[in-house]
């Protein structure tokens, strides 16, 4: 994507407004009206019972983040269609993200982040029934979940996850002006859990754009027009 693409797109992620209507006309085609999908954040025992099924049946496993975790699910009525999972871990109080271990530790991989001093978070056991339209779904649940993240002034988003969803992540971010940076330079510990899969390590800085939301930053903003006499 092109430096002037980049500018064109970042003040929807600066505004939170990563509407519906500015993907389908910029980026794909409208969805159809029948479709009638929706996004939130659900603590419903229903819709979480279903993404937990869906989830299970690709082959994430329970790992007992789930409960200090925030689910995204994309919805057609009162049936899940897919989800992703998104957990937190902020200063001081910082506590392991799902992928960490005592063979992967992000604050001792990414000692330039300062992670000891600011809030992140993981994106994890993405999930999708195939009878719907992976591409736009998928957009979506990035969208919503781009936006929840910069509200809750998390800096940096992480993912442990195959190749392929990597990249996708990656084209996702780029529409809304956003890096996700693939690391194929890192080397990731083999689990069993990985059952011989390639995973790749991922991260989305998102510091610029939370710094824009803090009260410090609007306060400043109002004030240069007065500055500038």
């Amino acid at each position: 994507m092109t430096s002037l693409a980049t500018e064109a797109l970042a003040p929807q992620v600066q505004d939170l407004e990563l509407s519906e209507e500015y993907l389908a006309q910029r980026f794909m085609r409208p969805a159809k009206p029948s479709e009638k999908i929706s996004y939130e954040f659900t603590q419903d025992i229903a819709l979480l019972h279903q993404y937990y099924r869906l989830r299970a049946e690709q082959e994430s496993r329970f790992d007992g983040f789930d409960d200090r975790s925030q689910i995204l699910v994309a919805k057609r009525g009162r049936q899940c269609i897919a989800g992703v999972r998104f957990t937190p871990s902020a200063a001081p109080h910082a506590k392991p993200l799902p992928m960490e271990g005592k063979d992967l530790s992000l604050q001792v991989m990414f000692p330039e982040l300062n992670l000891t001093e600011c809030s992140y978070g993981e994106a994890s056991c993405l999930a999708i029934l195939p009878d719907y339209p992976t591409e736009t779904v998928f957009t979506e649940i990035v969208r919503h979940l781009i936006k929840k993240v910069i509200t809750q002034k998390v800096k940096y988003l992480f993912s442990l996850s195959p190749q392929p969803v990597a990249r996708a992540y990656r084209d996702a971010a780029q529409l809304f002006g956003l890096k996700w940076d693939v690391r194929n330079d890192i080397e990731v510990p083999n689990r069993e859990e990985y059952e011989g899969g390639q995973m790749v390590l991922s991260v989305m800085d998102l510091a610029p754009y939370v710094q824009r939301h803090t009260p410090a930053y609007q306060s400043e903003k109002r004030r240069e027009p007065e500055l500038a006499d």
